[in-house]
């Protein structure tokens, strides 16, 4: 081992950027561990002394984005008004409904009056109201066999207006018998049960990750010390970066949920980079060298791999930011601070602790664990068989891939808002599934109409209104009554317009439409009038436009700036190429399996849920942003490790079977932990999270196993020495590949790798 040690001092000067940091941390590893200490001092201050800006949500865009904006600006409340100073009210929805009895039925009508009694009787309650005591159509379902009420409740005496148990209670003791039904139908109830049942999941989240996490790296590493490590320097990561994120939110308050992305994205790759540096080092300090070259040659190889793959997934992210959506931007925020801040540790941090514990990593050991014999296992036969016969299994795999991404073509993008996207704990869901069997969810999210004027009582604008609101009254799309309310400036008007619809079914859909090409039109015409329509229904569509609309622009800059970066990395045209066309297989499957499971229903049962008729329309370009990142973490590795190999001398296809077996472990281990992290979001019992675990698990399964082991192999068997390819007129790109006279000498060449 002289010789090796040797060349490797004689050419320290020509090591990597990455090997340089690392060599540096691990000569002074009492600085690099005592700035850590400070860092983690400073993230508990500011998270004990910081409240983080938040908003409650992304803010709309399009048409409902510019009529929520006038609504929130011309109706709002000054401090000092009366209104201000009033004891403030809250309605909310009744609704009361047989399975088999009429409205007519002495007992309904006695089961109604039962409850509306006893809720006049609560301390808080100022107004009861059903339809029994009003007599109005509107109340009364079309099957005759439901009726609607209202509730009305005011703060007294400082207490908290959102509490309605008291009269959550009363309605669900005087329901359930003789097949007789009651629910209390409130958005803000709803709301705040999604709030609680997400704290729920994520705590559970966080045990069941770190679990499953702990768990496959004990596996991988057969040793307890080496196994904490990737989870010390992730949860570290995670907690750095939420306190930056709370200083940031100072300046640009971000949604509530991106501490959940913080935790996810610190997890996925805080784990994995951290994996396939120690598992090099392991490699290299069971080869024999000494520890120092052990860690510079891991960084140099393996750390650059994770640094240019760290890069990718930044770069995704900020492609997402390029949505110009504050959702989307403040997600992206969270995730590439706590992605920036594990490439830091990975190269930094990481090193210092292996300094410092040398030998000691392998402590603790299991020796019940068998050792792996270094030829890669099951995925080291498998690409063995893959270079044999690389064109008939290449093409049997890229048939299955278009088979799954097949279904992506059919699929239905909105917001899953019905009561099919509630989960069974939220006990307001009955409420709403009766309220949409019998009425429409409609009439608690209704469309909102914005009629902006100079002065909205002008002849005009009111001979406007009146003929607007006639109109709506003959068509079956809107169900009346329409209710009108103008600020007090006298320049905004406000115009309530239930849909026959659902709020994320085609019928409201259509309806919004005939609102704004046609019926709109026809009846403000002239005059200094701007009408838009808002509400839940023409949110979704706003929404689902203009993520259409911005796929073109992430698209380029994604795949631009990956093409660029690998182009460079790895000195070919054809392998930043070929990459990105595979990783866009990989996710357009993933896309296939969200429409199979989600939209026709094939296995949903098994994560407690119900088919939807669409897929959250945020989630496609999210998922694009975050998997096109992550799934470059395996190419790099992979890709890296062949370059090694080529680089030192091996022929094509034998540099593709070394890599693949000197990687099979790390690769395995690392989307095992991602597969494991997602599939936690996957049992989430919001629909929404499960869409999104479900998609980001798929894809990174496919990618490590698929692509990894049958498509890239092969692939790269098929090209041969074109892989390299590089054109003379970009001879001219920095060559920032790990020189050849630093490797390992020839004889250490298919040693064990951990």
């Amino acid at each position: 081992m002289v010789l090796g040690s040797e060349r490797m001092n004689r050419t320290a000067g020509s090591l990597t950027a990455t090997a340089r940091i690392a060599s540096w941390s691990a000569r002074h590893r009492w600085v690099v561990l005592g700035g850590a200490v400070l860092v983690m001092i400073f993230a508990v201050f500011t998270l004990s002394s910081v409240t983080a800006e938040v908003r409650d949500d992304g803010g709309g865009v399009g048409e409902s984005g510019r009529a929520d904006d006038l609504f929130d600006e011309r109706f709002a409340t000054p401090a000092d008004s009366p209104q201000a100073a009033s004891t403030p009210a809250r309605s909310e929805r009744l609704i009361f409904a047989g399975q088999n009895t009429q409205v007519d039925d002495p007992a309904f009508r006695a089961a109604v009056d039962a409850i509306v009694a006893e809720l006049r009787g609560l301390p808080r309650v100022t107004e009861v109201v059903s339809f029994f005591d009003t007599d109005d159509p509107a109340m009364l379902s079309p099957s005759n066999r439901a009726v609607l009420g209202f509730v009305e409740l005011q703060a007294e005496d400082g207490r908290d207006l959102n509490n309605i148990d008291a009269v959550i209670e009363v309605v669900q003791r005087g329901s359930g018998e003789g097949g007789f039904e009651a629910g209390v139908v409130s958005g803000r109830l709803v709301e705040d049960e999604i709030d609680r049942i997400l704290d729920e999941d994520f705590a559970r989240i966080l045990l069941v990750s770190l679990g499953v996490g702990l768990i496959i790296l004990v596996l991988a590493f057969r040793a307890l010390v080496a196994a904490i490590i990737p989870l010390i320097m992730a949860v570290g990561s995670i907690f750095t970066a939420i306190a930056i994120a709370t200083l940031l939110s100072q300046a640009y308050p971000l949604v509530e949920i991106y501490t959940e992305m913080v935790l996810l994205m610190g997890l996925a790759v805080g784990i994995d980079y951290s994996l396939f540096i120690l598992s090099r080092f392991r490699g290299e300090m069971a080869d024999g060298r000494p520890k120092l070259e052990a860690i510079e040659v891991a960084s140099n190889t393996t750390g650059r791999a994770v640094f240019y793959a760290g890069v990718t997934v930044l770069l995704s992210l900020a492609g997402l930011m390029l949505t110009f959506d504050s959702t989307f931007i403040s997600l992206a925020l969270g995730a590439i601070i706590v992605v920036a801040l594990t490439i830091i540790a990975s190269l930094t941090l990481l090193p210092a602790l292996l300094s410092i514990l040398g030998k000691n990593v392998n402590r603790l050991s299991l020796p019940f664990l068998r050792e792996p014999d270094g030829q890669g296992g099951v995925w080291g036969a498998i690409t063995d068989r893959v270079l044999a016969r690389p064109i008939a299994l290449a093409t049997i795999a890229t048939a299955l891939l278009v088979a799954l991404a097949i279904p992506a073509g059919f699929i239905s993008l909105g917001f899953n808002a019905g009561a099919d996207a509630l989960p069974e704990a939220a006990e307001s869901k009955r409420a709403v599934e009766l309220l949409e069997e019998h009425f429409s969810s409609s009439l608690t999210n209704p469309a909102w109409i914005a009629v902006d004027a100079p002065d909205v009582s002008a002849l005009a604008v009111q001979d406007s209104v009146d003929t607007f609101l006639a109109r709506l009254g003959t068509e079956d799309s809107f169900i009346p009554p329409f209710e009108v309310e103008a600020n007090n400036a006298g320049t905004l008007l406000a115009i309530r317009v239930p849909l026959a619809g659902n709020i994320d079914d085609s019928v409201s859909e259509d309806a919004i439409s005939l609102l704004r090409d046609e019926i709109i039109p026809e009846t403000f015409v002239g005059g200094e009038v701007d009408v838009l329509v808002a509400g839940d229904t023409a949110e979704s569509i706003d929404f689902r436009d203009h993520m259409l609309a911005s796929v073109p622009l992430v698209f380029s800059f994604v795949l631009g700036l990956a093409f660029l970066l690998m182009l460079v990395m790895f000195r070919s045209i054809i392998i930043p190429i070929k990459a990105i066309l595979l990783n866009l297989l990989s996710v357009a499957a993933a896309y296939g399996v969200l429409v199979m499971v989600f939209q026709w229903g094939w296995g949903v049962g098994l994560l407690g849920s119900e088919s939807s008729d669409v897929i959250e329309s945020w989630l496609p370009l999210f998922l694009f942003g975050i998997l096109f990142g992550l799934s470059m973490d395996y190419h790099m590795l992979l890709l890296n490790r062949i370059k090694e190999e080529y680089d030192r001398g091996m022929g094509n296809s034998e540099s593709v079977s070394s890599a693949v077996r000197l990687t099979a472990g790390q690769i395995t281990s690392a989307a095992a932990i991602m597969v494991g992290v997602f599939g936690a979001f996957a049992t989430s019992r919001i629909l929404g999270l499960q869409q999104f675990g479900l998609g980001l698990g798929a894809a990174v399964l496919i990618d490590a196993t698929v692509i990894r082991v049958i498509l890239l192999p092969a692939t790269m068997k098929l090209l041969g020495d074109r892989n390299w390819y590089l054109p003379s007129w970009l001879e001219w790109l920095p060559q920032v590949s790990v020189p050849e006279e630093a490797e390992r000498v020839p004889a250490l060449v298919g040693s064990s790798r951990s």
